[in-house]
């Protein structure tokens, strides 16, 4: 993580209105174009602030959705093409449909590089709000990239003998899901492409599997953007994740982000990194976190209060509704189009 720095924006896209829709659902196909500057800010030979804006629309993308409405395979692709990114694989827990409740994820190869993204969590899809909610934690084995840690048996010692290494055990079960068809694409990319940066990106839920991927990987050439990504794990995660080989873990957060600041900061939570890229009210950058545990509960209690009774029961009416402090920062589409106009 860099040395602290404001970034101003160089321009001020208007977001979109704050409603629950927005906060819930990408923008309408007409309101928002993916990838728009790609030609002429590459990834490859991009600053980190770049990479973070490829990762955001990468990270919105894989809703695969306007609006609530999905996105045909075709769209996604065509929606990829204006980054010049070539879709190698959807990966989810159903091979017959992508959208199938559960953990869903792309993989898609630029011009040097690659992209490993993550969906969220959507509204409309019970498997994920059971991974958010599910907080217990669990030990997290080392898996130095492979797709089960290598001498099981030390790990149990390991475990017994040292202060463990703890994940939210409902990311945990969600990354677990898919985690093959993931190994073997990245250990498939990198054979092909020694020394390619591989990018893996996600935001909220995604965010979460995006930096336990991460530190999966004993890579010298991946990098990890996450956008608006909950806590994940304990000191030790932390420590394994600072100590990876990689390219690094780079976290964004929207001024208030309600899911950044969840579960509560504490002996058993804490964020990876430490520090983080922050946007402020108006869409300055600056390498900050209020990350505390009086800052989530006062988070919190702002959103719980302006949140309405059942959501549930007011879907036709997400777009009039508007999102409450906190909820609403965590647009998907307010962090695309602040980082794009920081660049």
């Amino acid at each position: 993580m860099p040395e602290p720095r404001i970034v101003q924006p160089k321009r001020n896209t208007p977001l979109l209105p704050p409603t629950l829709k927005n906060l819930f659902f990408p923008p309408e196909e007409d309101q928002y174009r993916y990838f728009a500057r790609a030609a002429e800010f590459p990834f490859a030979t991009g600053s980190d602030l770049i990479k973070a804006a490829w990762a955001a629309d990468a990270s919105m993308l894989c809703y695969a959705r306007y609006g609530a409405d999905r996105m045909t395979d075709d769209q996604l692709k065509a929606n990829l093409a204006q980054g010049g990114l070539a879709l190698t694989a959807q990966i989810g827990e159903d091979p017959l449909d992508w959208n199938a409740p559960g953990t869903q994820a792309y993989f898609a190869e630029g011009d040097g590089f690659a992209v490993l993204a993550y969906r969220g969590t959507e509204i409309d899809d019970p498997a994920d709000e059971h991974a958010d909610l599910d907080i217990l934690l669990l030990h997290e084995p080392d898996y130095k990239g492979g797709l089960a840690p290598p001498l099981g048996h030390l790990a149990i010692f390991e475990h017994l003998l040292s202060i463990p290494c703890l994940v939210h055990q409902g990311f945990q079960r969600a990354l677990n899901a898919v985690w093959p068809d993931v190994f073997q694409l990245l250990g498939a990319y990198r054979a092909a492409h020694p020394q390619a940066e591989i990018c893996i990106a996600g935001h909220s839920l995604g965010g979460a599997l995006a930096v336990l991927t991460y530190s999966r990987c004993a890579d010298p050439n991946i990098s990890a953007y996450t956008i608006g990504c909950p806590r994940v794990g304990n000191t030790k995660f932390r420590e394994r994740v600072a100590a990876n080989p990689g390219i690094g873990h780079f976290r964004f957060v929207n001024f208030k982000d309600l899911v950044t600041h969840v579960p509560l900061e504490s002996a058993f939570y804490l964020h990876t990194p430490g520090s983080c890229y922050r946007f402020d009210n108006t869409g300055n950058l600056d390498c900050e976190d209020d990350g505390t545990a009086l800052a989530d509960i006062a988070v919190l209690a702002a959103t719980i209060e302006g949140l309405p009774a059942d959501i549930r029961s007011k879907t036709d009416l997400l777009d009039r509704l508007p999102a409450p402090p906190g909820a609403v920062d965590h647009s998907p589409a307010r962090y695309c189009m602040r980082l794009w106009d920081c660049i």
